[in-house]
């Protein structure tokens, strides 16, 4: 069997391109940045603009720090909406963001800005002076920002942003307003329900413009209280977990006290051993790990069928990777399995088939989640999962055809593109024979001339179904979770599907 290597695929990056122009403004105001730069240099007039940049800036910034740089800044749009697809997307360079650069480019800038008021106030009260002064704010405009930042772009869309004098200048104010505490009840931080959900994988970090790091500096109210964020809220759309937000102290403090924390009340750090590793198909390997590198302490993770664990791929930068555990033996307490798709372009995969090998010690961390743990007082249960999706289920169908409590069925719908990319299914056939509750269906959307069972995707499986008082338990990935949300709305509406509240999913 040919298995995928790190020449069939290229390796990934740590910084992610993703979108971040999440509102109108965000998307077209880069227009404006031409306009004024060069459009100053023959109708002078334009270069005030700038001075209203900032004005508004000293606002913005007196009571949410870098807001503007994250949600109005004509260049920030510039760079993240024209420059992301030619920028070479690296480490913004250390000296970039270092404290003392940051604030030398403020100082010139700001001497700049009063050397050339001091040229033009001779002309105060004359019809010229409106003239001469926005010339002049044109040019630093078009000098600094413009011609020196979009060439920066091109290592990373944010460098420049780094030491950016306007931003600095909000940030100069936004000290004012912590010092005079009249932006306590306004500002917004990016804020986390709780660390305990956290996955630590990095995703804010990777996805951040100015690449900071959140999940590693929550203060105790779970507040990111670095005062260089941009609120620009890419963090709190990209994180895996759903667990970030964009809220004041008030609220944060509120969100502490009430997120239910069911299923992950148990999460424990182990150390464990790689076991064994087991090739499942070309892309896809089970890693089964022993938890008896921690036998000093006794910890080990007790889960139940259909939670996930963390485990650490990088100690610098500092990343966890949550995996569905999908041991064959649940009832095993001293060993677990997770099964790993190599993706393009997938950061952590990359090393976990490169540098994981038997023997070799992990941190692990869970058992987390609560989505997948079946209800076993429920009479009827659907299972849903598509590609590597499936494996969640492989303990929980053990667990049910040996154990059923209450239900008297169950069924693992079980969909993917070619028949071919199928996984237990040998395991998953043999559940379905020993068992009376349990019954295994498969389908394929885009099937060879030999495949003789369903084809389609599960949507079109699901159709010919009645689901009045079931559960349902979907894995896969997100197209095609949000396609059997849709049907079975479809569904529920024609009187034949599941309510709401009886519907529990996760992606992978």
């Amino acid at each position: 069997m040919q298995t995928v290597t790190d020449k069939t695929v290229r390796p990934a990056q740590f910084y992610l391109k993703t979108e971040r122009t999440f509102t109108g403004i965000r998307k077209y105001s880069w227009v404006l940045v031409p306009i004024v730069a060069f459009g100053s240099l023959y109708y002078p007039l334009l270069g005030l603009f700038v001075f209203a940049i900032m004005l508004v800036i000293m606002g913005s910034g007196f009571f949410q720090g870098r807001y503007w740089c994250g949600n109005l800044c004509p260049h920030g749009s510039l760079f993240d909406k024209v420059s992301m697809s030619a920028s070479r997307f690296i480490k913004i360079p250390r000296i970039f963001k270092s404290p003392v650069t940051r604030w030398v480019f403020f100082a010139i800038y700001m001497f700049m800005f009063f050397v050339r008021l001091a040229r033009v106030m001779p002309l105060w009260g004359n019809p010229e002076f409106m003239g001469k002064f926005g010339m002049l704010m044109g040019k630093q405009y078009l000098v600094m920002p413009t011609v020196l930042g979009f060439a920066l772009s091109m290592l990373n869309p944010r460098s420049w942003c780094s030491f950016c004098p306007m931003g600095s200048l909000g940030h100069v104010f936004y000290k004012l307003g912590k010092v005079t505490k009249l932006n306590h009840g306004i500002d917004k931080k990016v804020t986390i329900a709780s660390t305990d959900k956290c996955h630590k994988c990095a995703t804010c970090a990777r996805v951040c413009p100015v690449q900071l790091s959140p999940f590693q500096n929550f203060d105790g109210n779970n507040q990111f209280n670095n005062e260089l964020c941009i609120r620009c809220g890419t963090c709190v759309a990209n994180c895996p977990a759903n667990q970030l937000q964009l809220a004041t102290a008030t609220e944060a403090d509120y969100l502490k006290q009430t997120t239910v924390l069911d299923g992950y009340e148990r999460r424990t750090p182990v150390r464990a051993v790689i076991e064994k590793i087991e090739q499942i198909s070309p892309s896809v390997r089970e890693f089964t790990f022993r938890m008896d590198a921690d036998r000093n302490t006794g910890r080990k993770i007790e889960y139940a069928p259909g939670q996930f664990v963390l485990i650490k791929v990088s100690d610098e930068p500092e990343m966890y990777r949550a995996y569905s555990i999908s041991s064959r033996t649940p009832d095993d307490p001293d060993r677990l399995s997770v099964t790993v798709q190599k993706k393009e372009g997938g950061y952590a995969s990359d090393i976990v088939f490169r540098d994981f090998t038997e023997g070799m010690q992990v941190q692990l961390e869970g058992p987390m989640g609560r989505d997948l743990v079946v209800d076993k007082k429920a009479d009827k249960v659907l299972f849903i999962g598509g590609g590597i999706g499936i494996t969640p289920f492989v303990p929980i169908v053990k667990d049910i055809s040996e154990n059923p409590g209450r239900i008297t069925k169950a069924v693992l719908l079980y969909g993917v593109n070619r028949e071919g990319d199928f996984l237990y299914d040998s395991f998953f056939e043999d559940a379905g024979k020993r068992s009376d509750v349990f019954e295994y269906v498969r389908t394929v959307a885009w099937p060879g001339e030999d495949w003789k069972g369903n084809t389609g995707f599960v949507t079109e499986s699901l159709k010919n179904m009645d689901l009045k008082g079931w559960k349902i338990y979907m894995c896969g990935p997100p197209p095609m979770v949000k396609a059997v949300l849709r049907t079975l709305e479809e569904m529920q509406a024609e009187g034949r599907g599941v309510e709401e509240q009886n519907i529990y999913y996760e992606s992978a």
